[in-house]
């Protein structure tokens, strides 16, 4: 019997799930949790692939960990293969329900969009039949609509604690501070809130409570700045390059605006990136809903859509960065 013929099981769906995970979420503990398995299965069932398969897939002293080369052919294989066995899935559930059903969102990240539209984009190709409608969260509670139910769905910066409510995660991100280029701050490794005195903050128009920046970094510490808004992401990075003030975006979105901003120019870049603490500032993106909606076959179509799109903006993130 050939070697060939001797791996003939191995490789199943579930390892290529794992390999997708563990790379979005950048550890085995956050991988096993969106999993739902425990740290110690999802390790022993990668042991087990690697002793299989005879090699390592993840360079686990690293953080966030990070793929050999056998763990990056894996992953060249779960994108390909993962999508066409959910787009079988969804297409066997459309047969079986007549892919009907509403999903009205509520958006309370602003810096959202960018990734949001691709994925809603994508839910009304793969689910042409379900009612689709977006807002943004001005003039009442996201939560309080979904309770009522008003809206389905809320795309939102941290997870909630309710009883009628689950909160699915989607990502952990670091917030970073935008200056422009040659700002007393550009050079720095890390700043602290004490450094922001004097600055003025350019902000999405929600109020201190809801931004991290201030509920999290400037209010702890005592520091308070005043602040301008814009509703547009690419705006308040030209607001930032034009030296009208500084700003704290995801790391996710800065790529894109980047390029937006500089355009083909060779000239130097306009903005330069600053951490935020000595251990950055992190935040979590969630989609949040009704429980009794959980189990919706679209509306579980369209986490994953979602997270596929965020992925994939995390690994063009990493990539420019190395």
């Amino acid at each position: 019997m050939s070697a060939t013929h001797d791996l003939s099981g191995v490789l199943e769906l579930r390892h290529l799930r794992a390999v997708c995970e563990i790379v979005r979420l950048g550890s085995v503990t956050a991988a096993a949790d969106s999993l739902c398995v425990t740290q110690s299965a999802l390790s022993h069932q990668l042991r087990q692939l690697e002793e299989r398969l005879g090699v390592t897939l993840f360079e686990r002293r690293t953080r966030p960990v990070r793929l050999s080369a056998a763990g990056e052919r894996l992953l060249q294989a779960a994108d390909r293969v993962l999508p066409e066995v959910t787009a079988a899935q969804r297409d066997v559930v459309q047969i079986r329900d007549g892919g009907r059903g509403r999903l009205f969102l509520v958006l309370e990240c602003h810096s959202c969009f960018q990734w949001l539209m691709p994925a809603v984009g994508a839910f009304r190709r793969h689910w042409p039949e379900v009612e689709l409608d977006l807002t943004l969260s001005h003039g009442f509670t996201a939560l309080d609509a979904l309770r009522n139910g008003d809206v389905d769905a809320a795309v939102a910066v941290d997870p909630v604690d309710d009883p009628e409510l689950e909160s699915v995660h989607l990502m952990d991100y670091e917030n970073l501070l935008v200056v422009p280029t040659g700002h007393r701050l550009a050079e720095r490794p890390c700043v602290d809130p004490e450094d922001l005195r004097g600055e003025t903050l350019i902000t999405y128009p929600v109020s201190e409570e809801r931004l991290d920046i201030y509920r999290r970094f400037l209010h702890p510490a005592g520091v308070s700045v005043p602040r301008r808004t814009t509703e547009v992401s690419a705006m308040l990075l030209q607001l930032v390059a034009s030296r009208r003030g500084v700003a704290v975006l995801p790391d996710w979105a800065l790529p894109e605006l980047e390029a937006g901003l500089d355009g083909n120019s060779r000239e130097p870049a306009a903005t330069r990136r600053v951490r935020l603490g000595s251990n950055g500032l992190w935040s979590t993106l969630a989609i949040t809903m009704r429980r009794t909606d959980r189990e919706h076959a679209y509306m579980l179509d369209f986490v994953g859509t979602a997270r596929d799109i965020l992925r994939t903006n995390t690994r063009k993130e990493l990539h420019s960065a190395t």
